[in-house]
């Protein structure tokens, strides 16, 4: 019965990683370019959590100010940790007329520097990720990509390398659309169903160790009688 309870409580613990994964993924069902982590199970490694890098559907807003990423790519954003790099193209113009991110991180083009808009009503940014004021070119988003399963979450939407030897490049297969934004990469719907079945099998596990303590109970009671 000892070894019963120990894989219950395994797989009520791993169901409980389950639950936490999911309720996080369903949190961020509205946040443009998040995408949805996973839990796998290897015979030699136990638990993996890993992130689903793949394409969101992609949704028409009309503003000038959004931008969603089809392919491979990423934009690079400068933040007080550092360049991180993000898909959340809901983007925003502040006080310096810097392009910037809904945290005011400023969005980066060419050589890493700051995007200027003067004019939000003329922004015009291409399938390239050239940005014109009006006719005149003013910058290029600094699109990069990186090789696969190179980059890990740092919270807020952007990823940075799991190594700091590995460097972006550019991305050479992103197309960029304005006006628009890229959802999700996930279906709320499954999600959910995906919760319930990790709720009924950690209450079962429970059942199963509750059960084990009673009868362990029932056996001190009956070696001290």
């Amino acid at each position: 019965m000892k070894l019963e309870s120990y894989f219950a409580a395994a797989a009520s613990q791993a169901e409980q990683t389950q639950m936490d994964i999911i309720a996080n993924n369903l949190a961020n069902a509205n946040t443009p370019g998040y995408k949805k982590d996973i839990l796998s199970f290897s015979a030699l490694l136990g638990e993996i959590e890993h992130t689903d890098m793949s394409q969101g559907p992609i949704r028409t807003t009309g503003d000038k100010l959004d931008v969603a990423l089809s392919g491979s790519g990423f934009l690079s954003v400068k933040t007080n940790h550092g360049i991180l790099y993000t898909r959340a193209g809901d983007l925003a113009v502040n006080g310096s007329k810097q392009l910037v991110t809904q945290d005011g991180w400023p969005v980066l083009g060419k050589n890493n520097s700051p995007i200027e808009v003067n004019d939000v009503s003329q922004l015009r940014i291409t399938s390239n990720g050239q940005i014109f004021d009006g006719n005149n070119a003013v910058n290029q988003l600094g699109l990069v990509d990186f090789p696969p399963n190179s980059l890990q979450k740092v919270g807020g939407g952007y990823f940075q390398p799991e190594n700091a030897n590995v460097q972006p490049q550019q991305a050479n297969n992103c197309t960029v659309r304005q006006g628009a934004l890229e959802q999700a990469n996930f279906n709320p719907v499954q999600q959910i169903a995906k919760m319930i079945v990790a709720t009924r099998n950690f209450e079962a596990y429970q059942k199963t160790l509750q059960d084990a303590s009673n009868l362990d109970s029932q056996l001190i009671t009956k070696t001290s009688g």
